[in-house]
């Protein structure tokens, strides 16, 4: 893990500081051997899912009575991004997981929907999607088009197809937004629902450009049954707080890539020979590491505001979008600059330089694009200069 400075001090308890020396090791000895392998598979097997709760990496923050670690979002932030430093798919994974899926049921769901899937959520034993993103539909909620249906005895069927859903043909539990009918004020109702995994169709796992090992997917609902999650309506309500912890997660996957193509091009700038002299003792060079440096611990700092904030439950949504966009857009400066330190060898595949790169670039995109990023931070500028 790279060092931590002094600032995390006050933030980490010794419990979370001894979880995350627990996490680098597990990413040391299970992830980073087989990182290559599982992207060449464009797969993740289940076992290192489930090894990854033996340690807590499934409930970070879900609390010790359902069996989660119940750590703060700094410590969670961390982890992520100490994953991502190995193997981003498998931290993209598991930072929905714990932010989406389960954070969702955990804040919105029944005392009986919780004895359900708790601890199986937060063990390992299970896995949780959060299923939001359609042809029409993505940061624009309003778009759903997925219906959901009460029946005469007060149950619910949904019926609608879900794209580029991360664990989406693999959870065991899916939290699914519906439109339920519409509002006083003529819009959407939203609301939540919690469908098995035994409701779901598979269409595909998504072919992408970068995080390929990752479960991006498609799948319809087809008279699929469902619990209402929640209260009805409050759907969209749910997503935009899922969506703020979400984006500190996004921050910490952008981070640990940033990290992992820094610490790469500095070993290269070091050991490559170019007209006699090393690259690191070309002034361009030099300015690359140095912006690079400068771009992370920018980035790390917000992330950390965001994620103190998230752990206080205080509000945290302009902290969120400015972290994940920042992080965002930092590390696929620094993965650039490290693919163009490498040369030619760097666009190759044989080194991993080129997978951080694809990978960096769905940060932009996922959790809400650099564009919605830049609108959430606007508006709370401008309401509150009013």
């Amino acid at each position: 893990m790279r060092s931590l400075p002094s600032l995390y001090d006050s933030h980490l308890s010794a419990e979370e500081l001894d979880f995350l020396q627990q996490v680098t090791a597990f990413a040391q000895r299970e992830v980073a051997p087989h990182a290559e392998e599982w992207e060449k598979a464009e797969e993740l097997p289940r076992a290192i899912f489930q090894a990854a709760g033996r340690i807590g990496l499934l409930g970070v923050t879900v609390p010790k009575n359902l069996g989660g670690r119940g750590l703060g979002y700094v410590a969670y932030s961390l982890a992520i991004r100490e994953l991502s430093r190995h193997q981003a798919a498998l931290a993209i994974d598991i930072a929905a997981h714990n932010a989406l899926g389960t954070g969702h049921i955990l804040n919105f769901g029944s005392a009986a929907q919780h004895a359900r899937v708790f601890p199986r959520l937060a063990d390992g034993t299970w896995l949780a999607a959060w299923a939001l993103t359609e042809p029409s539909a993505g940061s624009d909620s309003g778009g759903v088009e997925t219906a959901g249906v009460q029946q005469p005895d007060g149950s619910w069927v949904l019926n609608g197809f879900k794209r580029y859903i991360t664990l989406g043909r693999i959870a065991d539990v899916v939290v699914v937004m519906a439109a339920t009918g519409t509002t006083e004020k003529g819009r959407k109702e939203i609301s939540a629902f919690l469908v098995d995994r035994a409701q779901i169709q598979p269409v595909r796992k998504v072919p992408t450009c970068g995080l390929k090992a990752s479960e991006t997917s498609e799948f319809n609902l087809v008279n699929a049954s469902a619990e209402l999650l929640g209260p009805r309506g409050s759907g969209q309500q749910g997503a935009l707080a899922c969506l703020d912890k979400g984006r500190i997660g996004v921050a910490a996957v952008s981070l640990g890539l940033a990290d992992a193509a820094l610490a790469a091009a500095t070993r290269h700038a070091l050991s490559r020979q170019q007209f006699g002299k090393r690259l690191a003792d070309f002034q361009t060079i030099q300015f690359m590491l140095a912006d690079s440096e400068v771009d992370i611990r920018a980035a790390e700092l917000l992330m950390l505001q965001a994620a103190v904030l998230a752990t206080r439950g205080g509000r945290h949504s302009m902290e969120s979008s400015v972290a994940k966009l920042h992080a965002s857009e930092a590390a696929s400066r620094v993965c650039n600059r490290a693919l163009q330190i490498h040369g030619g060898y760097g666009y190759t595949r044989d080194i991993p330089i080129e997978r951080y790169w694809r990978d960096a670039r769905l940060s932009e995109i996922g959790e809400g694009s650099s564009e919605v990023q830049r609108m959430v931070i606007s508006r709370g500028l401008l309401a509150g200069s009013k």
